[in-house]
């Protein structure tokens, strides 16, 4: 799943799926979305994009984030 333009705000209904909070009940599983249950698959990633060049996140969500920067410079492409 890609999610674009997040702003330095997330939402919170997406703490539960960035912090993988999944459970297993009848050997299958879950993970609670928006007080639903859905069936989780391990597999699952998600890509959150910025446009800003340094996003200011709070500290709770780089412990559950990988953060990569692919900002390209003018400098940089002359490389």
């Amino acid at each position: 799943m890609l999610i674009e333009d997040v702003d330095d705000q997330l939402a919170p209904s997406l703490d539960t799926v960035l912090s993988k909070a999944y459970y297993v009940k009848d050997d299958i599983t879950y993970i609670k979305f928006q007080d639903k249950e859905i069936p989780y698959d391990r597999e699952f990633r998600i890509y959150l994009n910025t446009k800003k060049p340094n996003p200011n996140y709070l500290a709770e969500v780089f412990i559950k984030v990988n953060v990569i920067n692919f900002t390209a410079t003018f400098e940089g492409l002359n490389d």
